[in-house]
């Protein structure tokens, strides 16, 4: 596995409706490779490879990250922040971030809370306007060089722990890597395939939507993160996929419910190859799954997951033998596909 393209993906910072350097890495990687690469004017990002057949398959993977704008400065120096996709208060204290300036600077500073010993900050859940970034700058100097509107990204750094690895933006570079990978491997020359980096996923799939209509795909795959919950206290009932037990085939979230036919069809390929995998349900959330099923007449649409501690965290965690079961089966899909039957399994 190419840990070093990884690691690229991961640190390079990019969040939602900020897309361009994630688009200069892919536009980079797949251009060798692809017969044609095009970014349209949302900033999602299309490696195309044609073939001889009438089938077209889309692959979908989101370039963006959450992260935030700037909203205010006080008269302190401390900056407010207006949030881009979900966090969790409480997981960001402590973290190191980095400031994106209209002038190209890139300032560092420190998410922290306001005083939490405050007798109207105790026993409540902390909120998203309570943090603070500090950059060790007062008013004037902080106000010389950061404005209302620049972004905010985490400066977590990319590291393995054991079978594990740690970085901000598994959410979801991670799947643009399995993406881009199947989309090199793949030598299926009876089907069109793009392979799309979607922008804007984590503010309403909005990226996907618009590629969608463009790409009018017959059959719609999305590779995205889900939740693990094989952490202390978490209920083994409520358990959706579990690190190291390979890539996860998504039977439902809170968007979508995959094609019945086409999990089956998948399923019986990681099966047929042995392919370490399970399956997914999740009870909440989304990806551009549902936007690609809902395009036209309704493509037969499917999403495969990396199962991921803390994904909506500035520090996430992965196994390796998930990333590397998640582009062994969408490469082996990607080839079969064009046999693809509602009635009939590999």
């Amino acid at each position: 596995m190419d840990l070093g393209l990884l690691k690229l993906l991961c640190e390079t910072d990019g969040v939602s409706g900020r897309e361009d350097a994630v688009v200069a890495v892919i536009r980079g990687e797949l251009a060798p490779v692809a017969d044609e690469l095009k970014v349209d004017a949302i900033k999602n990002v299309t490696a195309v490879r044609s073939g001889r057949g009438s089938l077209k398959v889309m692959l979908a993977a989101h370039i963006d990250e959450i992260g935030f704008l700037v909203f205010n400065i006080d008269d302190d120096g401390y900056i407010s922040l207006a949030p881009i996709g979900g966090w969790a208060a409480e997981n960001m204290i402590g973290h190191r971030v980095r400031i994106h300036t209209r002038k190209g600077e890139v300032v560092p500073g420190v998410i922290h809370r306001r005083a939490a010993w405050l007798p109207e900050h105790s026993n409540r859940q902390l909120r998203l306007d309570e943090l603070y970034i500090d950059t060790g700058m007062g008013k004037d100097e902080v106000t010389a060089r950061v404005s209302r509107g620049d972004w905010v990204s985490m400066a977590t750094e990319f590291s393995e722990m054991g079978g594990c690895l740690l970085a901000k933006a598994f959410d979801d570079r991670v799947g643009v890597f399995v993406m881009m990978e199947a989309f090199r491997r793949c030598a299926n020359p009876e089907i069109d395939l793009y392979a799309v980096g979607t922008a804007q996923e984590e503010v309403g799939l909005r990226g996907s939507t618009v590629a969608a209509q463009e790409v009018k795909p017959d059959i719609a795959i999305a590779v995205d993160i889900t939740g693990a919950g094989d952490v202390p206290d978490y209920p083994a009932r409520l358990r959706i996929a579990k690190l190291g037990d390979g890539v996860a085939i998504k039977l439902m979230d809170g968007s979508v419910i995959s094609s019945p036919e086409l999990v089956d069809f998948t399923r019986g390929i990681a099966e047929e190859l042995k392919i370490d995998h399970q399956m997914e349900i999740l009870l909440a959330g989304g990806t551009d799954t549902a936007s690609m099923q809902k395009w036209g007449s309704g493509p037969h649409a499917i999403c495969l997951s990396i199962p991921t501690r803390y994904g909506h965290g500035p520090g996430a965690v992965i196994h390796r033998h998930d990333v590397e079961t998640a582009v062994e089966l969408l490469t082996a899909l990607l080839d079969r596909v064009h046999t693809f039957s509602p009635s009939a399994r590999p």
